[in-house]
């Protein structure tokens, strides 16, 4: 088994690379895709876009065990059923990790126009509750929320495969 990863800021990175120093597997990018052989087992990680699991394309003729997506939110936006939907994921076991964001003025191009969009419409919205805020900030901010023990339930999943074998 390996660990495939894409990232576009690091924080998807710094998850896969946990992963691997915690498991001892080894680690590449998507971009090192053709290192890795057609039948080996991988659990891959991508960051969300729009509810879109960035670099799952790329990989998809090869032998995906698992499935991790990494976004800004607290949980999973819209909603992990509607992520699992969206990337043609179902049966395969999927995990959320909350990742991180760059604060919104060290952006360029089009993620610095559509994360003003949404912003905007953010901070439109008559009822603003403690999640509505929260992202607010972060987007203004930028926000790191890569901890180890969000992979829990990702290790959680892999020692129940060695135990299965």
């Amino acid at each position: 088994m390996v660990i495939i990863y894409e990232s576009k800021t690091g924080f998807t990175k710094k998850y896969a690379n946990m992963l691997a120093t915690k498991t001892k597997l080894k680690i590449f990018s998507v971009k090192e895709i053709s290192k890795v052989k057609q039948d080996e087992d991988i659990i891959f990680l991508g960051w969300l876009k729009a509810g879109k699991i960035q670099g799952l394309n790329k990989i998809r003729k090869y032998n995906i065990k698992t499935v991790c997506g990494s976004g800004s939110g607290r949980t999973a936006e819209p909603s992990s059923d509607a992520i699992i939907a969206r990337n043609k994921i179902e049966g395969i076991p999927f995990f959320y990790l909350r990742g991180g964001c760059f604060p919104l003025k060290e952006l360029k191009g089009m993620d610095k126009i559509m994360l003003s969009i949404f912003l905007k419409m953010l901070k439109n919205r008559k009822e603003k509750d403690e999640r509505i805020e929260e992202a607010i900030s972060n987007i203004e901010n930028g926000f790191d929320g890569v901890k180890e023990e969000n992979l829990g339930p990702v290790l959680e999943w892999l020692k129940n495969q060695e135990v299965g074998k």
